[in-house]
């Protein structure tokens, strides 16, 4: 995004239509902290610029990755695309039932970065991703941000792709079971190297009528699990029991 500096009247309209905090005011007129925007559009949506000044700046490689995490108006390229919509992952945990993605004894991962208002550099990601594959985790190949790996055995990320900031990034995988509770012990380390914060979503078919096999692995771990949880209905019949 830019401000055009001759046709900006400081109105400040744009300033609270950010979601990462880039856009400010100096000497009575609009400015965008191009290192901290994420380039999500929202301010163009929304601030209603009263001349014009807000405009969206010709994006090329490798800044418009920040686009593709960050706005959810924006079409994904076709080799990144692998959900029906505008997703920054697969629709596979919440389609289980039909796609059997995750069988009994295996528990899917899954890491959003960066939200909510904070952001994330992708250099965040792929420690994630490494992390994941030292306990052992099988990465979610049809996603995004795999898609963008040069070394998926390795977990490494283009180099030029790095530093971009995104409004957010998940990172998908699997593992067994008995790795769980080391999984959750990496990633409780990497934490404190991350500049960012981020959610943690565990996947898993239960056991015995509604028996969750992972619960008390999280309590071992110190985890708690919260209450809440989305259901997605009208999906049909799984597959099979297994």
């Amino acid at each position: 995004m830019i401000i055009d500096q001759e046709t900006c009247i400081g109105c400040g309209n744009c300033v609270f239509t950010c979601t990462v905090g880039a856009i400010g005011l100096k000497d009575g007129m609009g400015i965008i902290e191009r290192d901290t925007c994420v380039e999500c559009g929202s301010c163009l949506r929304v601030a209603e610029c009263p001349t014009g000044a807000l405009q969206q700046d010709e994006l090329s490689w490798p800044r418009i990755v920040r686009k593709y995490f960050s706005d959810n108006q924006f079409q994904w390229p076709e080799e990144l695309r692998y959900t029906t919509g505008y997703g920054r992952g697969t629709e596979e945990c919440k389609t289980n039932d039909r796609t059997g993605r995750f069988k009994r004894g295996e528990v899917g991962v899954l890491v959003e970065l960066g939200r909510p208002g904070i952001s994330t550099t992708l250099l965040n990601a792929e420690k994630i991703i490494q992390i994941l594959i030292q306990a052992g985790a099988e990465m979610e190949t049809n996603s995004p941000i795999s898609g963008l790996l040069i070394d998926k055995e390795k977990g490494v990320l283009r180099e030029e792709i790095k530093n971009e900031r995104v409004l957010s990034c998940i990172i998908e995988a699997k593992v067994k079971l008995e790795d769980l509770e080391k999984t959750l012990g990496l990633l409780k380390k990497v934490s404190f190297e991350l500049d960012t914060v981020f959610s943690l979503g565990l996947v898993t078919r239960m056991k015995d009528g509604f028996v969750s096999p992972i619960e008390p692995i999280l309590h071992k771990t110190g985890l708690q699990v919260r209450p809440n949880a989305k259901m997605n209905l009208g999906l049909g019949k799984p597959f099979s029991q297994d």
